[in-house]
């Protein structure tokens, strides 16, 4: 049977419809980026203090909280667990599916990414589905609805730029091992009452974020981001599943709702092509 998803066309659209469901859309794409940057997270455990708030020197699975935040110390213990040699090696895609939920709006998104810069997410609002792609430096849109004709843009400006921000492979404490942005600080700091490692991190393209690490486990519990605004962007992370030997939190809450995956895999068999910026778009150029 001929799929209803056939032909192609660009074309924008300017109705007032379309402005709403874009404006919904790009509140939650924000969110839904930030899933985007999946490694590793979880749970929080505590810590002993002593009553000067000095830490006292508990071994820990990977060494007490002291010798965590040597960098050194703390870097072999975080990729051990969140993405060992094996798959650093060997991890070229990874595909997540589940909901975005702000309010009573839910939707579907399916999340795909392969290394080393490109990226498909695709939201379904039920009557169409929107699909933004990142291909290298390229951002571009689809629009696809039943029994009409996809709708092709190229995605310019700071709609464009957050989307680049956010097609990096690794979260940023991996990336930093591989030379893409750097480790500033590791410190003993607090979490809801528990002691947990803060790493301060500026990426490649100068995000300044704060990821507060479980010493227990060495998953993620929180990232912190610090806005051009000076406000900060903070999202949750919990319920971890391992994943071919890759923690992924499926649970992710932030001020502006919350992400439940569905569904992981690695290494799919993602076809490159897949990612490539749309003969529509190549043909206006």
């Amino acid at each position: 049977m001929r799929s209803s998803y056939t032909n192609t066309k660009r074309k924008h659209v300017h109705s007032s419809k379309t402005s709403k469901s874009r404006i919904r859309l790009n509140r939650l794409i924000y969110l839904g980026t930030i899933s985007l940057s999946i490694a590793a997270i979880a749970t929080i455990a505590s810590f002993i203090r002593a009553g000067d708030d000095a830490v006292v020197g508990v071994e820990l699975p990977y060494g007490t909280l002291v010798e965590l935040t040597e960098p050194e110390v703390f870097m072999q213990a975080y990729l051990s667990v969140n993405c060992n040699p094996t798959l650093l090696e060997h991890t070229q895609t990874i595909r997540v599916t589940g909901h975005m939920v702000n309010g009573d709006l839910k939707q579907a998104f399916s999340l795909i990414k392969k290394r080393p810069d490109r990226m498909l997410f695709t939201i379904d609002r039920g009557s169409h589905q929107v699909t933004f792609g990142v291909s290298g430096d390229t951002v571009w849109r689809r629009t696809r609805a039943p029994q009409h004709e996809d709708i092709f843009a190229l995605v310019e400006g700071q709609e464009a730029r957050t989307w680049l921000a956010h097609r990096r492979f690794f979260d940023p404490i991996i990336s930093a091992s591989q030379g893409e942005g750097s480790l500033t600080a590791i410190k003993a700091a607090d979490w809801k009452g528990a002691d947990c490692l803060k790493v301060s991190t500026l990426d490649a393209d100068g995000a300044i974020v704060d990821i507060l690490i479980d010493p227990q486990t060495m998953y993620p519990i929180a990232e912190l981001e610090l806005l051009a605004d000076g406000t900060i962007k903070q999202i949750v992370f919990s319920d971890y599943r391992d994943i071919n030997g890759m923690p992924i939190p499926f649970n992710m809450v932030s001020s502006k709702g919350h992400i439940q995956l569905n569904r992981a895999a690695l290494n799919t068999g993602v076809l490159s092509k897949l990612f490539n910026v749309p003969e529509a778009l190549l043909a206006s150029e």
